[in-house]
């Protein structure tokens, strides 16, 4: 791996530009990693695969491949100079840009990682290149638990093995465990679950915080395609955020937020860019699927952008270093917060996590125990399995196992970790505050974590 930029200092070098505007440069350099990491050839690759025509998909990453990172982190390091030396910087708002400038760091050497393992034609560079992309994907995402793995996967297979299952469906249960390492007798762990007086506390903040924003879900529609799910993000965005009506020339503390419907792995919101994409793709959403959606993306990911971005610490707008599985997290929670039930979140992608970290599977094999896994976690007792399911199955499955493996193909990428790691991190924040409105509020400030570090930014920021 290549060490990482070092900051000058330099307190001779003039330096006019204010903060904000050398941060908006710096945010144009954001690595954006969902986005580079989206495959040029997915649909001809998953057609190959799942035809049984290739082991494992080959995807090409055509953005990934045309890079420039060298220049890339050339330009964080100057920018970081600038900011680092500026004269009108506080001491806490020196700790959170070099925290910050550290995670740019990070995340485009991770980008540079897999663009050197998609290059390298000997066997030894790509194992070293592949040690270093581990540590960078550690470092920026955090590393599976292999209790929590081993307990999550056992658990479901606990659940199939005990299942009256006749026909095919016996004979997938058969071919399932034939690829996974199971030991029924061992006991699995109690796993962290919030009390009732958090759930309901919780239950409240959400329709009181959303109850606005999910009244522009039309009441008589049931399923939502992707451009009806872009007019009612865009509805919302400029009614409750910005009180215009959509009205020309009105501006509000969402301005200039769009949302656009164009080719992408799955939603996410920009904050660099004040954009939230939706997949171009025939999906169709259910009712609670786009409730859900509007709390997650909109109520947590968009709002605590704005928020952040109203202080004079203008890194709670895009994520101080370490916010990512809360940021993740919090969306997950507010959704659980909002139907008023607790329940594990982002357990599939922790396994899968799991399966490549520690057992080693490549994307075949993860991908033929994540479908059998699922279909046979939804099937009842007695009940047959037809082509449609299977193939419905290994749909689904192949979208996930992508989405575990995207970036350097047969390496895992831990980003998803945060769903499951996140989760619980909130839900344990929430559990020790005991209601305290006061301290929720904080969390919805800005893109931060749980800590008290974090905590005393927000509180040691003021509104500009």
């Amino acid at each position: 791996m290549n060490k990482l930029p070092e900051l000058s200092v330099n307190t001779n070098e003039s330096n006019n530009t204010s903060i904000e505007d050398l941060y908006g440069q710096l945010m144009d350099l954001s690595p954006k990693i969902v986005t580079i990491f989206t495959p040029s050839n997915r649909s001809e690759e998953e057609e190959r695969f799942l035809s049984g025509e290739i082991r494992n998909p080959q995807f090409y990453y055509e953005k990934l491949n045309s890079a420039d990172f060298d220049e890339a982190l050339e330009k964080i390091r100057e920018l970081g100079d600038k900011i680092l030396n500026h004269p009108d910087l506080t001491s806490v708002g020196k700790k959170v840009y070099e925290g910050f400038i550290k995670k740019y760091y990070e995340q485009i050497e991770l980008l540079r990682c897999a663009q050197d393992y998609h290059g390298a034609s000997l066997e030894e560079d790509k194992q070293k290149i592949a040690e270093a992309y581990k540590c960078l994907n550690i470092e920026t995402y955090g590393e599976p638990n292999e209790g929590t793995y081993r307990s999550l996967l056992g658990e479901k297979l606990n659940c199939v093995r005990n299942k009256n299952l006749t026909g095919k469906a016996d004979g997938l249960r058969k071919e399932l465990f034939g690829m996974v390492d199971f030991d029924p007798d061992v006991d699995i762990p109690e796993r962290f679950r919030p009390s009732s007086d958090t759930l309901q506390w919780m239950h409240g903040v959400a329709e009181s915080l959303y109850g606005g924003m999910l009244k522009h879900i039309p009441d008589e529609q049931a399923e939502f395609n992707p451009h009806e799910l872009q007019k009612i993000f865009t509805d919302i965005i400029e009614e409750e955020f910005n009180g215009c009506g959509g009205a020309e020339g009105c501006s509000g503390v969402a301005e200039g937020w769009t949302v656009s419907v164009e080719k992408a792995t799955s939603i996410n919101v920009k904050s660099s860019e004040k954009k939230i994409v939706i997949p171009d793709n025939d999906m169709i959403r259910s009712r609670k699927k786009v409730e859900n959606l509007v709390v997650h993306e909109i109520g947590v990911h968009m709002l605590r952008s704005i928020t952040g971005g109203e202080t004079n610490i203008l890194p709670l707008k895009s994520g101080l270093s370490g916010y990512y599985d809360t940021e993740e997290g919090l969306g997950v929670v507010m959704e659980q917060a909002l139907s008023g039930k607790f329940a594990e979140r982002g357990v599939d992608h922790y396994i899968t996590a799991g399966l490549a970290h520690f057992d080693n599977k490549d994307f075949r094999e993860a991908f033929e125990i994540k479908w059998r896994l699922s279909l046979l976690s939804s099937v009842d007792d007695g009940s047959e399995v037809g082509d449609e399911q299977i193939a419905k199955a290994k749909k689904s499955a192949f979208t996930q196992t992508l989405r575990s493996f995207r970036g350097a193909n047969d390496l895992p990428l831990f980003k998803d970790l945060s769903y499951y790691n996140g989760s619980v991190e909130v839900w344990r924040y929430l559990e020790s505050i005991k209601g305290d409105d006061f301290l929720l509020s904080l969390l919805l400030a800005g893109k931060v974590n749980t800590s008290a570090d974090h905590r005393r930014v927000i509180l040691e920021s003021k509104s500009v």
